[in-house]
């Protein structure tokens, strides 16, 4: 009888003691959830190192940068030398007229930001900003 009489007595300690790790628990996960939210809204820049190439008559030169959630950026960090590689690449599979065209940089920015996407098999590429272009004719 003495040992119902002391659960008794601690029932309502122990029921407090639960909801309290309870609520540091769902503290902690809504607090988690909150911070992952402001890290996917979060953007930064990855400046690759300007890219030349010489073809079909023309020259051109262009540096790039990779816009990504900030949650992405050790990813976009990690795979540099592929991003550098299918910037390289889309340069040398661009038209240069068109790209001279009125909207033709913004095409090329799409065209680039789906090749990476697709090069590197994810969609955290968000933009591809050609923050440098020079075209030049007469190179073969």
């Amino acid at each position: 009888m003495a040992k119902q009489a002391a659960r008794e007595k601690n029932l309502p300690l122990i029921i407090a003691i639960a909801i309290a790790v309870l609520a540091v628990g769902f503290g902690g996960a809504w607090l988690y959830m909150q911070h992952k939210e402001k890290l996917e809204r979060q953007i930064t820049y990855l400046k690759l190192p300007p890219v030349a190439i010489s073809h079909d008559g023309f020259s051109m030169r262009a540096t790039f940068a990779i816009r990504t959630s900030a949650a992405d950026a050790e990813w976009a960090t990690k795979n540099k030398s592929t991003l550098e590689q299918v910037m390289k690449k889309a340069l040398l599979d661009a038209d240069p007229v068109a790209a001279r065209e009125p909207g033709g940089l913004q095409a090329l920015q799409e065209k680039v930001r789906q090749v990476g996407n697709a090069a590197l098999q994810s969609q955290r590429i968000q933009e591809v900003l050609v923050t440098d272009f020079l075209v030049s004719e007469g190179d073969s």
